[in-house]
């Protein structure tokens, strides 16, 4: 039977990953807490959770939640990143702060729903284009093909207006050049 202290952990690990949409495991070894202050904080600001947890606690949440994939995570000193919402976030937020701070850490794996990801797909993760950008590449890419559709729909009712106006400007014409003659 774990002691209140471990029931209350097991809880919190548990309502971390109610709402997860990834999660990734760093091996924290050899960061001094001021790195590791820095790495929360970053964390933190984009809306991730970090817990340094034991192995043995995050195996009971998981079993208890019924996500025995998340067991596969835990392997020596690890530090679990909670992500929310899109999952390519966390997965960049990390990975950049490990390039930009030449810290130490190192991430293991991580895990979305029931499908595994090893450290270079987490990377290949990171790499991709938020959100937002494709978003905006996909509406210029919309834009620029409607407007070819509008010329294309365009084309015949101008050309219709170039014939129709041909006889009209001759029929113009000629009759400026009678009234000019009789002049």
């Amino acid at each position: 039977m774990p002691t209140e202290a471990k029931a209350k952990a097991i809880e919190e690990l548990k309502q971390l990953m109610e709402d997860c949409s990834i999660v990734i495991s760093t091996d924290y070894s050899g960061l001094n807490v001021s790195d590791m202050s820095d790495f929360r904080t970053v964390l933190r600001e984009n809306g991730i959770q970090f817990k340094v947890v034991k192995n043995t606690l995050l195996s009971i949440a998981a079993d208890q939640k019924e996500w025995p994939e998340i067991k596969e995570l835990i392997d020596g000193p690890t530090g679990i990143a909670f992500g929310y919402g899109e999952e390519q976030v966390p997965a960049k937020v990390i990975s950049d702060f490990i390039k930009d701070s030449g810290i130490g850490i190192e991430v293991k794996a991580a895990l979305i729903g029931e499908q595994s990801l090893d450290p270079s797909q987490v990377k290949q993760l990171a790499a991709l284009p938020g959100r937002d950008e494709l978003v905006s590449k996909l509406a210029g890419q919309l834009q620029g093909q409607l407007a070819g559709l509008v010329y294309t729909l365009n084309s015949p009712l101008v050309g219709t207006a170039r014939v129709l106006n041909g006889p009209i400007a001759g029929l113009a014409n000629v009759l400026t050049g009678r009234i000019q003659q009789s002049a």
